[in-house]
């Protein structure tokens, strides 16, 4: 059972960022949280490590790139946490279109900071990967997010059917994503 929460862990802060992270693993001691934080970042990185053929100093990079976008990535995220929570309002019908044209230019808003985000982080990684390497290193990204949704349907962490995010979010564990 544990072996399956760290992958669980591990697949969230591939796709997820720090909300999908900190939703699956509240309510959890301190210490056990830190501990499958602490595997679930050390099983990712080997498998980008080995899969890329990166040395240790190569890996040590690209954790310290997606470092670097941590505190916007967190940001970006709980801006995107928020509109849905907006979006799911049960008033949402009665609005005006005042209303509606600001929830629009804030959906664009975050759509054009997203893909900002994106592009930034590309630029970064690609002074560490070759671009071979980086497009590699989004499709083991994007498998761990769809191992999540096949393992959400089977009942993983929030249930049959729990929102999980799209896959794809940036980073590596350790990085903060």
């Amino acid at each position: 059972m544990n072996g399956r929460i760290a992958f669980l862990i591990l697949a969230l802060l591939t796709s997820l960022g720090p909300l999908g992270l900190e939703a699956q693993v509240r309510g959890q001691g301190q210490r056990q949280r830190q501990n499958l934080v602490r595997q679930v970042e050390q099983g990712f990185a080997r498998l980008v490590q080995s899969q890329l053929g990166l040395d240790r100093t190569q890996l040590s990079s690209v954790q310290g790139v997606m470092q670097s976008f941590r505190a916007d990535r967190q940001g970006l995220n709980l801006d995107q946490a928020s509109l849905r929570h907006r979006l799911r309002d049960p008033g949402l019908p009665e609005m005006d279109e005042s209303q509606a044209q600001e929830i629009l230019a804030e959906m664009i808003r975050l759509q054009e900071a997203e893909l900002d985000l994106y592009r930034r982080e590309q630029e970064s990684l690609l002074t560490v990967l070759s671009p071979n390497q980086l497009v590699l290193f989004y499709r083991i990204r994007d498998d761990w997010g769809q191992r999540i949704q096949r393992m959400r349907g089977q009942g993983g962490p929030g249930g049959p059917g729990g929102q999980v995010g799209r896959p794809g979010g940036s980073g590596i564990p350790g990085a903060g994503e």
